[in-house]
């Protein structure tokens, strides 16, 4: 028995997938208004049986809850978090990114559940001129770090601390991940704008991966008992022009085909903010969300297949184009096709 947090989510819901085909029984956390049903869905249409899934209501804010919960399970796969880069959001994903993380790991102390896969993210890595962001950069905080990077750091230390103190932990460190989830929410709402005849890109380079990708590095790498390592997934680096174009052949919408300079994207996030101070409503950008999409970040890609292979595991990542590809008709599903 295998016990995962954040199990409707984009990452969740391809490791619940995961496990299940590899004939593990799953106990599953998650809220009361979680959907659920969206996760059936999503084994029913790629033919896995879900007979042995089993979902437990509750909160990762509470102790006692979890140790309980984690009973009679021998390995945790913790993929639940929050991102946002909306500074009114930097107490809550303090709260959830590490508070709820070090309260799962004590739960796992105090119940002998050893083994801790951990979904951090590359924002809990550092960044040296000159070179891709690897494994072994250290992190830094500055003026220039998200919240969310310091949150997400912060939960790594507190995996990392149930490593002193007796787990067996192995941490994998995603880039912006795609794949078939909530069109409305954090990557995935890439997806969406296109769909919508978004005309403009912005002019900086990220990481991608699959969903599916990042599920599959966490089973294999926990079964090949990688343990006391972190691991950057990047299958491509790739700009976000490049990438909205492969959104709108998939879709076939009309491709972006003006760049957002640095200066409109500035003069964006300031009206958004004024905006949201005029209407009290959630502005759809911020100054950090802003600032991400403008640079180039570049990424180390070898460490996950050197590792494997020399444990003679071969391992290929799915191009992103093609994740794209398969993804784009749940896409079409739920929002509809595209207007012309």
């Amino acid at each position: 028995m295998v016990f995962v947090t954040g199990a409707t989510g984009l990452v969740g819901r391809y490791l619940v997938d995961e496990l299940l085909r590899n004939g593990e029984q799953v106990r599953a956390l998650c809220r009361p208004q979680s959907d659920r049903q969206a996760v059936h869905a999503f084994l029913a249409k790629a033919g896995t049986d879900d007979a042995h899934l089993e979902w437990l209501e509750g909160s990762l804010h509470d102790g006692l809850f979890l140790e309980e919960a984690m009973e009679g399970c021998q390995r945790v796969f913790h993929c639940a978090a929050m991102v946002s880069f909306h500074p009114k959001d930097a107490e809550t994903m303090m709260r959830i990114n590490r508070d709820a993380t070090g309260l799962l790991v004590n739960a796992m102390l105090h119940t002998g559940v050893e083994e801790l896969v951990h979904v951090s993210s590359v924002a809990a890595l550092g960044r040296k001129p000159g070179e891709p962001v690897h494994e072994d950069v250290p992190f830094e905080d500055g003026r220039d770090v998200s919240h969310y990077a310091r949150s997400k750091f912060a939960a790594e230390l507190e995996a990392w601390r149930g490593q002193e103190e007796g787990l067996r932990v192995l941490a994998v460190n995603p880039v912006i991940v795609l794949g078939e989830g909530d069109f409305s929410r954090s990557s995935s709402m890439l997806f969406t704008l296109v769909h919508r005849g978004l005309s403009w890109y912005p002019i900086g380079t990220n990481g991608f991966v699959a969903a599916r990708d990042v599920a599959r590095a966490c089973t294999v790498l926990s079964d090949q008992g990688c343990w006391g390592e972190r691991f950057v997934l990047c299958a491509e680096n790739a700009s976000y022009r490049q990438l909205m174009v492969w959104m709108a052949n998939a879709l076939g919408a009309t491709p972006p085909h003006r760049a957002l300079k640095a200066w409109m994207m500035g003069t964006a996030w300031r009206l958004s903010a004024l905006w949201e101070a005029l209407t009290g409503r959630r502005a759809p950008i911020s100054k950090e969300s802003v600032e991400n999409t403008n640079k180039d970040h570049h990424y180390a890609t070898d460490k996950l297949e050197r590792t494997l292979k020399a444990k003679g595991v071969d391992w290929t990542y799915e191009p992103i184009q093609t994740t794209i590809e398969t993804t784009a008709p749940a896409v079409l599903t739920a929002l509809g096709p595209v207007k012309k």
